[in-house]
């Protein structure tokens, strides 16, 4: 039994007391999230979106964003009070026995490969056209010319983040990409200042949502009819969905990363809704010390969240009015197999020579996003493990198993990166794939989960407040209702 005086250390003065100078102190596993997601997110998509729908689809970006963010507060929040992951206590969940922590883990099991593959290749096109290679040519075997190179560069770029995974050696990485990506998004900002958008078309795209149409010109061009004439506008509103923040898989191994920062029981025990209660109850000093420190500790987790997905929203949108600006009025949109090369005209518009600022900081971007994941995806399947088959899932063993998650994230990703894109997809069908599967219905049914989860897992004193759970609900509600238009058209 854990007594009442024990159940929360004593938060830090930066906690208790938090002033601007102390966020920096509780910004932690969100950035790795952040880092993940930027490169295709941003790079890829949002431009993407500004191109093809001007202003209309910046809502997309900023409330997938905020709804995220909920989200994974309401998760990170859980594991902060009970030491306990969700996916455990999803386990109870009215039904078939762990159907929920199936539902969301086993999708997230599997697309492992799917990033590993989608995102070196996005980069593969990109490294082709930038070292002036031919973009026609003879076929190799079963592959098309282009096929076959984008093959070669992108199994380069996995093998070379591998060697770095199991080296360690991101902290130089980290640091020049965060010069070289804030040179990006410097330029990317004074871009749009200068280039100056129309504020009320911005302003009702950010906030008023509305029904994705194709213009017309993107169906009459050439280059992007085959793309586009047989694609349903709500498949590219699934992509953007999946591009801001990541996905649930992405956020099971995030709330699994807490461990680490031992905010609250997060990574020191886990207590039963019985001493919960015991700890929480009554008029004692104790009993309100108990609840105050828990609510304190909140904080840290609120606070990394917040900031992340600010500068991910921030960002993303930066991106997409850009495009928007840019692109979307020249007709051009990052498609097929070159969806990194238009967006460089951001920057040599203002000058030549800046075109090696971009290159170099989608080059360490891409690299940071598939580091990264290598890093996030061990805990997704340690996480999900632990939830499913925790007589498995030993101390012992769980150095061994992610070693395992590391082996087949390279090799699902290597074997999808080599078969045959009639059989495998090309980068936008296998993504679009992805956000059907792990993407908006998941994310709003994890909202879900964690309302029940408040009620049935926590006394009264350490639920969520109105306000809160107003907001868990308003977000599981769109994001579930949004995921399942799109699953209707996929599948249409």
């Amino acid at each position: 039994m854990i007594s009442n005086t024990s159940l929360y250390p004593e938060p830090p003065l930066a906690l208790r007391q938090p002033r601007l100078k102390y966020l920096a102190r509780y910004v932690g596993p969100g950035v790795i999230i952040a880092s993940v997601t930027i490169g295709s997110g941003e790079l890829v998509y949002a431009a993407r979106s500004g191109a093809i729908f001007g202003y209309g689809l910046l809502w997309c970006f900023l409330y997938a964003g905020v709804f995220k963010a909920i989200q994974v507060y309401t998760a990170a929040r859980h594991i902060t009070l009970t030491g306990e992951h969700p996916l455990v206590a999803w386990a109870k969940l009215p039904g078939p026995p762990m159907w929920f922590p199936l539902l969301i883990a086993l999708p997230a099991v599997v697309l492992m490969p799917v990033a590993f593959s989608a995102i070196p290749e996005m980069l593969a096109g990109f490294v082709h056209r930038v070292l002036g290679m031919a973009m026609q040519g003879s076929g190799v075997g079963p592959y098309a010319h282009m096929e076959f190179w984008v093959n070669v560069w992108a199994a380069t770029v996995l093998v070379m983040c591998l060697t770095m995974a199991l080296g360690s050696s991101y902290v130089v990485l980290e640091r020049v990409s965060i010069l070289v990506l804030g040179a990006i998004v410097l330029g990317v900002g004074i871009s749009v200042i200068v280039i100056g958008p129309q504020l009320a078309e911005l302003l009702s795209g950010l906030f008023l949502p509305r029904r994705p149409v194709y213009p017309d010109w993107l169906l009459q061009n050439p280059r992007y009819a085959e793309e586009f004439q047989s694609r349903s506008p709500w498949l590219e509103v699934s992509i953007y969905l999946g591009a801001v923040g990541g996905g649930a898989y992405d956020y099971i191994g995030y709330v699994g990363m807490l461990r680490e920062k031992k905010w609250g029981l997060a990574g020191r025990q886990t207590a039963s809704r019985q001493e919960l209660d015991d700890a929480t109850s009554g008029p004692s000093e104790a009993a309100r010390q108990t609840v105050e420190r828990g609510r304190i500790w909140t904080r840290a987790a609120l606070i990394d969240i917040c900031t992340s997905f600010f500068f991910v929203i921030v960002v993303t949108l930066l991106f997409a009015v850009l495009a928007a600006l840019v692109l979307h009025s020249e007709a051009v949109v990052p498609a097929n197999n070159d969806l990194l090369n238009e967006q460089e005209r951001f920057l040599s518009r203002w000058h030549h020579e800046l075109r090696w600022v971009y290159r170099g900081g989608v080059l360490l971007a891409f690299i940071g996003t598939l580091y990264g994941a290598f890093e996030v995806y061990q805990h997704t399947f340690a996480e999900s493990l632990l939830a499913i088959a925790p007589k498995f899932a030993t101390p012992r063993r769980i150095p061994l198993i992610r070693r395992g998650v590391v082996a087949y994230c390279f090799l699902g990703g290597m074997v999808m990166i080599w078969l045959p894109e009639a059989i495998s997809g090309n980068i936008i069908e296998r993504m679009t794939f992805g956000s059907i599967i792990s993407g908006a219905a998941s994310c709003g049914l994890w909202c879900f989960a964690m309302l029940w989860t408040d009620r049935t897992r926590l006394p009264p004193p350490l639920r969520m407040s109105s306000l809160a759970w107003g907001l868990t609900f308003l977000a599981g509600a769109a994001m579930t209702s949004l995921g399942i238009v799109i699953t209707i058209e996929y599948f249409r």
